[in-house]
């Protein structure tokens, strides 16, 4: 909880005199109708929460009192397998610079990252322990999962589908894909990955350039001198050529020769280094573990399908400026980055109970 009040101190006193911060400050500027905003859509549903909530509690009162919800919420989540996780690991992926200033700042990443924390830590004590399933807990999940469908809806699938496998555990442990080896799901998910890229690009090619060219068009029509406007975008071999540098380069934020000519990004070029270092790290054990764990493995591998097929469609919100990469990632730091080290923590937590026994 402290480190998460200081986090929105820090971003509203030194990160906001630095970039851009969130989608408003005092209740006034929540207000959708200071927007101009008719019709639903999810600026309209955000403005309007920070909107009712800046009624109660003003200015910075509003994003504080819900970073300390993310506080609390990742405490919830973690407590009773705590004594099993990697502390250190623990304490470096709650500690990322901007995680903390997303978190606790007004914005649709500070309410997306509230609703990934209940939907993971929902699935994992379903997927991985004896979890007795609630209305009370159905409904807070599902409302999480409406809730990032609306603001996030390019995130969405990858929650949904570590939902919809936790949902179903008891049910699956005991079919046949339960007894599938890492072989067979390697051949499953390498065919339906291969055939959805053939249809997807055979079918809807144009769409693939228009959906790049309207992301382009709306982060290069805003000012700012980090915008990155030599990527080319003309047909669909930029869309599967920028994919190679694009998808680790959005997961890091600045490059080298951006942090090089703009000093002050240096330190986030580094802490983008060090970020996609612990991703790395948290999938290769998942896919350790998933190896050699047929209980857990029917839960890991169509996580990691869900994931990359995410990424890879919605990499273009990533390319074409440092600073909006840095906080489009950290919608998706719950799913990321909590959610293996939640699986790692409840697979260690079983096996010492299975050594005793």
């Amino acid at each position: 909880m402290i480190i998460h009040i200081l986090g929105t101190i820090f971003a509203y006193t030194v990160y906001a005199n630095l970039s851009s911060l969130g989608d408003g400050y005092l209740p006034k500027n929540y207000s959708p109708e200071a927007y101009g905003l008719s019709g639903f859509s999810s600026t309209w549903m955000v403005h309007g929460i920070y909107y009712y909530v800046g009624n109660f509690l003003p200015g910075i009162w509003a994003p504080l009192v819900l970073g300390q919800i993310v506080a609390i919420a990742t405490w919830h989540v973690f407590r009773d397998v705590y004594s099993y996780i990697n502390r250190q690991l623990f304490w470096v992926c709650n500690l990322f610079p901007h995680f903390l200033v997303w978190s606790g700042s007004s914005s649709k990443e500070q309410i997306v990252i509230i609703s990934g924390i209940f939907v993971i830590g929902f699935a994992a004590k379903r997927s991985f322990s004896v979890h007795r399933l609630t209305i009370m807990s159905l409904f807070l999940v599902c409302l999480s999962l409406a809730i990032i469908g609306i603001i996030r809806p390019n995130y969405f699938v990858t929650y949904f589908t570590i939902f919809i496998t936790s949902l179903f555990a008891p049910m699956l442990n005991k079919t046949k894909i339960y007894r599938f080896s890492v072989g067979i799901w390697t051949v499953i998910i390498t065919t339906l990955l291969t055939f959805s890229a053939i249809f997807y690009l055979t079918f809807f090619s144009k769409n693939v350039i228009d959906f790049m060219k309207h992301v382009e068009n709306s982060f290069l029509s805003l000012p700012g001198v980090s915008n990155r406007q030599y990527i080319e975008t003309e047909n669909i071999s930029d869309f599967l050529y920028n994919s190679l540098w694009g998808i680790p380069q959005g997961l890091i934020g600045p490059t080298i020769g951006e942090a090089m000519w703009k000093p002050i990004q240096f330190p986030v070029f580094l802490e983008g280094i060090f970020y996609l270092s612990i991703l790395c790290y948290l999938f290769a054990k998942l896919l350790k573990l998933a190896h050699a764990s047929n209980i857990t493995r029917i839960h890991i591998l169509p996580y990691f399908f869900a994931t990359l097929v995410v990424i890879y469609v919605s990499y273009p919100y990533l390319i074409f400026n440092p600073g909006s990469a840095l906080r489009y990632k950290q919608a998706i730091h719950p799913i990321l980055i909590f959610y293996p080290l939640l699986v790692l923590a409840y697979a260690r937590s079983y096996n010492l109970i299975w050594r005793k026994l």
